[in-house]
């Protein structure tokens, strides 16, 4: 197993989908926060600090999460499909368990690598330009290391997701532009259901789409964090075995 993580890596390295949203959400990073900086300059208003910029604009980060994932999936795994790489390593003689599970992992990992982009690179900046400030009003030391830390678990449980996509389209094209459509729409979907149908509402309410919008809060109720934690974790362990299924019952041309 560890030489299938090596392996993935080694390709993760090398894929240059991966480098390329890196440097594209850092450029992005960069002109987003200088944007706000120099139309409060030339207007007079105070500057946002670097404490506020991560407060306010954390929840923003969902939409690189989800773009990163869809495109990832689609030119990490789903590509691998095109180019013989899949019916390559089906047939070295490890089971598809395993080397899902490997390719997963190392996916999981190069998406969270992409999600702390823009929270770490646009606060720093900001840090840089305007100073840190203060924390919001209920919030103690433990809001960033907390913040970043859910934002690397709510990643993980989407790109589990993503890649139960990729080994279901098994084509690049049609893996991002569904999970792109899937994960922009999809509270809108289960929203409207949901206030139709009491079952999906609650489902809604403890579903990853919906607490992903509460990583960013001031504080967390003691009695919240455990689904906080646990819908990350179940939703990567469900869809993980689910791509398992898949890709075993899946015929590799």
């Amino acid at each position: 197993m560890y030489n299938l993580i090596k392996v993935e890596f080694f390709k993760l390295r090398k894929n240059r989908t991966f480098w390329t949203l890196l440097i594209a959400f850092s450029v992005l990073s960069i002109a987003y926060p200088l944007m706000y900086y120099f139309d409060n300059q030339s207007s007079g208003k105070p500057q946002i600090t670097g404490a506020q910029f991560l407060f306010t604009f954390i929840s923003s980060n969902a939409y690189v999460i989800k773009i990163g994932v869809a495109v990832l999936a689609g030119f990490f795994i789903s590509n691998e499909y095109s180019t013989g790489v899949m019916k390559t390593i089906a047939s070295s003689g490890n089971t598809r368990g395993r080397l899902f599970t490997a390719k997963l992992i190392v996916f999981a990992v190069g998406a969270m690598v992409i999600s702390l982009v823009f929270p770490i690179v646009s606060t720093i900046e900001v840090t840089l330009l305007s100073g840190f400030g203060h924390l919001p009003e209920g919030s103690t030391m433990l809001f960033i290391p907390r913040t970043l830390g859910l934002t690397l678990l709510y990643t993980a449980g989407y790109a589990a997701i993503g890649a139960l996509i990729a080994m279901i389209f098994t084509d690049s094209g049609k893996t991002i532009s569904f999970s792109v459509i899937f994960f922009l729409v999809i509270d809108l979907v289960l929203a409207s259901v949901g206030s139709k149908i009491t079952l999906f509402d609650t489902l809604y309410d403890y579903s990853i789409f919906k607490l992903m919008g509460d990583i960013g809060k001031p504080s967390i109720d003691a009695g919240d964090l455990p689904a906080l934690l646990i819908v990350p974790l179940l939703t990567f362990a469900i869809s993980g075995m689910l791509g398992i299924l898949v890709y075993r019952r899946k015929e590799i041309k």
